[in-house]
């Protein structure tokens, strides 16, 4: 009988490194799916079977996607629990901004009145350089342009700020 060899140890950290690699990477998938499948449930507005079967390929193939374009990026998406939070406030920012815009429209229809608009500069707090600090300013950015009369142009870091177009200029808004 042939003698058999054990690997050496120092094999095993690189085995389990790859296997935690693997993991984070179908656990990311899945997430993936999972948002985009709950996405195509609410447009599809349907329950059928073959719908879902569509909707699930559909997911399967843009959460392999979105997998893939981080893997090769090397983005790394780090959240905390309590920056999705102010998510909750979305619809509410997004109403009022609607109820601003239409009405700054209707009085550019209806008195020829034209709507102030201009630059603002928000204080915000930069962060690190990691990927826990970029995943909390994308999420930021995404958050403050979502609403219909704000759009971020960018971050300054000297400065902790954020630059804001807003096509109707508000005041008093809280800092993020």
């Amino acid at each position: 009988m042939p003698e058999q060899t054990a690997k050496p140890a120092r094999d095993q950290p690189a085995t389990a490194g790859r296997q935690a690699l693997i993991a984070r990477r179908i656990g990311a998938w899945l997430v993936w799916w999972v948002l985009l499948m709950s996405f195509w449930v609410v447009l599809d507005d349907s329950i059928a079977f073959d719908e879902l079967l569509a909707g699930a390929g559909a997911a399967a193939l843009g959460a392999f996607l979105a997998e893939l374009v981080a893997h090769q990026t090397q983005t790394r998406f780090r959240a905390r629990a309590e920056w999705l939070a102010p998510a909750l406030r979305l619809p509410v920012d997004v109403v009022r901004d609607l109820v601003i815009v239409f009405a700054a429209l209707w009085r550019r229809l209806a008195r020829g009145q034209e709507p102030a608009s201009g630059f603002r500069q928000i204080p915000v707090r930069y962060g690190p350089d990691t990927a826990e600090g970029r995943t909390r300013r994308v999420l930021l950015v995404g958050g403050k342009s979502v609403a219909p009369n704000s759009f971020v142009l960018g971050l300054d870091s000297d400065r902790q700020v954020m630059v804001v177009h807003q096509l109707v200029v508000t005041e008093g808004e809280p800092a993020q």
